[in-house]
């Protein structure tokens, strides 16, 4: 999960807490509560996949060479039994075919030591009767079979593991704007009334809603606008950022929060112009650099107008 999408479940996590610490609302409002199951819903469903998304293969690669050094183990041990019989009989060609020392069979690729395995035991089979006074047993070949097909499962884990991964971060792709629309298109609506009725369990709903990425790489350029004389934090200040991402210029508008914060995502590198305004504030107009390695921040204090 990437790190803006971590500040999006974290505040979405908050949310639902707020209604598990507060739950007179849903049983004062059915439809509050049916809306806020929806949540719940897709939070699980976030937390199932993000368990994907991270899957933990520590001691793979030390389970595959455990299985990889008794499959070259027991490939050597039968082949010195096939190539001592193919001395005494004079088959050079099988000879030479199964020479191979331990050491370069433990260090071939994954494909060469199952397809070197599987000759085995096809040659194995073909002389089956001529190995019998040279010690290769039905047992050993029994476990030279089951040792290649848990190192050919083993080499399956990858390839699975990848899939689900890939699976599993297309569904948050998903899943996270679908319960940002619960909020913005029900739980709010639900919530409305509450800001005159109880304005200060409506604040803390308010401010919760808020999404903190100001530590990802995803945003632009980030900020709090405050007044200048109490530093108090300046909510429904518009926000226009002016850039030039090819030949024309293009502008973006967003407005500050409830807590003075406001964000741009996806500006192109270079510098910008931002004016702040408020009906009640003197515009400010500030210039900035964009950087696509991190955010940049820049703190806005705006006076009242005389």
């Amino acid at each position: 999960m990437k790190d803006y999408q971590k500040a999006e479940v974290k505040m979405l996590q908050e949310v639902v807490n707020f209604f598990d610490n507060n739950p007179e609302l849903e049983k004062a409002d059915a439809i509050l509560k049916t809306h806020v199951d929806l949540l719940r819903g897709k939070l699980k469903e976030l937390k199932e996949n993000e368990i994907k998304q991270n899957f933990d293969n520590t001691g793979y690669t030390e389970n595959k060479k455990v299985v990889k050094n008794n499959l070259a183990d027991i490939s050597v041990n039968i082949t010195s039994s096939i190539c001592s019989y193919a001395t005494d009989s004079g088959k050079n060609e099988l000879y030479n075919e199964f020479k191979t020392p331990i050491s370069k069979v433990q260090v071939m690729s994954d494909s060469d030591i199952i397809t070197y395995s599987d000759t085995i035991l096809v040659e194995s089979e073909k002389y089956k009767k001529e190995l019998e006074p040279y010690h290769v047993t039905a047992e050993d070949l029994v476990n030279l079979t089951k040792l290649n097909e848990e190192y050919s499962k083993i080499l399956l884990v990858p390839a699975e593991e990848r899939k689900e991964k890939a699976v599993a971060t297309a569904n948050m792709k998903v899943l996270i704007p679908e319960a940002l629309q619960i909020l913005t298109h029900s739980l709010d609506k639900d919530m409305i009334h509450y800001k005159d009725t109880q304005p200060d369990l409506y604040h803390t709903y308010e401010n919760m809603r808020e999404i903190d990425d100001s530590q990802t790489t995803a945003l632009s350029i980030m900020g709090t606008v405050t007044d200048a004389d109490s530093s108090e934090p300046l909510q429904h200040v518009k926000c226009k950022v002016k850039f030039k991402p090819g030949h024309a210029w293009k502008e973006m508008d967003c407005v500050s929060t409830a807590k003075g914060n406001y964000q741009f995502k996806g500006i192109t590198d270079g510098l910008c112009t931002i004016t702040f305004t408020h009906e009640q504030y003197d515009a400010v107009t500030k210039e900035t650099t964009v950087y696509s390695d991190k955010a940049t921040k820049l703190d806005i204090e705006m006076k009242k107008t005389i």
